[in-house]
């Protein structure tokens, strides 16, 4: 996930902008060819040429938002370099690392390490047996991840990797995007190792990999029901299953509407959901101010800041559809909540004397999380009520309600406490 620019610190490091781009092809393919070109902008035609003049603004802000993901990716291996984190793929990503300034290194830490937290949870924990809440069930519980707006994130080899691992793990991202992460995965035996499939199979002119618990995949979240929905269903996914979304810095940059449609959407039909995001918040004080100013001057726009400015909003955002339960926090929030022997480790590997500007920082961005299960009387659970029976052939006794909350909202129990579940 990327930068939106280092110059005078303004944003938060490693900040991810969204797979929202142009489907029209000429980008790369993992063989080095050109991708097919859309046929709806063909360039034969006077419509075609009408269609991608008209396109054309949007693609260019589209191909900044792409190139975010180089920074990012720079950043998270600086820290890795220094040891605030250990990741032994991100370096199959950058061409030419670089080390960054330690409030960026102490960013790109706290980021991750906060996701990966959430994630390794979801995947831990258990759905408890009805007749004795303290123990396991002995079924298994199949899970699925869904990382929108996926970069040259690792998470997915790391995890697995570390013997932690779901049912499926999907990710979405630009073509171009998808290409490029494609062909460093196919061509690194680090990457294929990890994913232990010999029937792993390269699919959409190298943009996208299929295998049994791993898909990449390509296209448009302004299009999530008509074009990434059929993609994923294609490849397993399942709305009964217990599912974390993952989103950073991603949603932000598309309009509200197109953003609230997948909220809407995981909300309706998904049986047992985590949504989190992490993004930017206060655009109109006056560091947020300079922060949309230097955005605008790189002709980056953040359309969904206005719509969600505040915790406050971002929980809303959530509840205000029916989900069951929500809390959004600042990144200072977060880092308070390092272990003092975490916070002493990390302040040994570089001096970090930039606390005051870390503060301002870090209270402009936050992590965001709801969780929603059919069968709290949500103004949702009729338009899943099919989805919802399923829900009881996930373990032996059938988990009811109040289970898969307790399994979705322990997820987050090492970062935060969940607020007062809906009623």
């Amino acid at each position: 996930m990327a930068n939106a620019g280092n110059q005078g610190r303004p944003f938060w490091p490693g900040a991810r902008l969204p797979p929202v781009g142009r489907e029209a092809g000429g980008f790369p393919s993992a063989s080095g060819g050109p991708l097919p070109r859309s046929p709806f902008a063909s360039h034969d035609s006077p419509m075609g040429r009408n269609r991608n003049m008209m396109q054309e603004p949007r693609m260019a802000r589209d191909d900044v938002i792409k190139g975010t993901d180089d920074d990012a990716i720079i950043s998270k291996l600086s820290a890795v370099n220094l040891a605030y984190l250990d990741d032994p793929f991100v370096k199959y990503f950058v061409k030419r690392p670089s080390r960054r300034p330690p409030l960026i290194n102490r960013g790109s830490y706290l980021r991750t390490r906060t996701l990966d937290l959430i994630t390794e949870q979801f995947i831990k924990n258990e759905i408890k047996s009805a007749s004795s809440p303290t123990i396991p069930s002995t079924t298994p519980i199949r899970k699925q991840i869904v990382s929108l707006g996926c970069g040259s994130d690792t998470r997915y080899f790391k995890l697995k990797a570390k013997g932690l691992s779901v049912h499926k793990y999907f990710e979405i991202d630009f073509q171009e995007s998808s290409a490029k992460k494609a062909a460093t995965i196919k061509k690194n035996k680090a990457f294929t190792d990890v994913i232990g499939d010999p029937d792993l199979k390269v699919g959409l002119g190298g943009t996208e990999l299929y295998s049994k618990d791993y898909c990449l995949l390509s296209g448009d979240l302004r299009e999530f029901e008509d074009t990434i929905l059929p993609k994923l269903k294609a490849q397993g996914f399942d709305t009964s299953l217990p599912t974390l979304f993952l989103s950073e810095c991603v949603l932000i940059y598309i309009e509200p509407k197109d953003s609230d449609a997948i909220v809407d959407w995981v909300g309706a039909n998904m049986t047992a959901s985590l949504f989190v995001v992490y993004e930017q918040i206060n655009p109109t004080d006056a560091f947020g101010a300079m922060m949309l100013r230097n955005l605008k001057a790189r002709n980056i726009e953040l359309p969904g800041i206005h719509a969600y400015p505040s915790l406050k909003s971002q929980e809303e955002r959530f509840m205000s559809r029916g989900w069951t339960l929500a809390q959004a926090v600042d990144m200072n929030a977060l880092h308070d909540t390092l272990p003092e022997t975490e916070l002493k480790r990390i302040s040994s590997l570089e001096i970090f004397d930039e606390v005051e500007e870390w503060q301002l920082l870090a209270s402009h961005y936050c992590v965001a999380w709801a969780c929603h299960v059919h069968g709290s009387g949500s103004k949702a659970d009729g338009a899943a009520s099919a989805s919802s029976a399923s829900a009881t052939t996930l373990i032996e006794d059938g988990p009811n309600h109040q289970t898969l909350v307790t399994l979705l909202s322990e997820s987050v129990s090492g970062i935060s406490k969940f607020s007062t579940p809906r009623t």
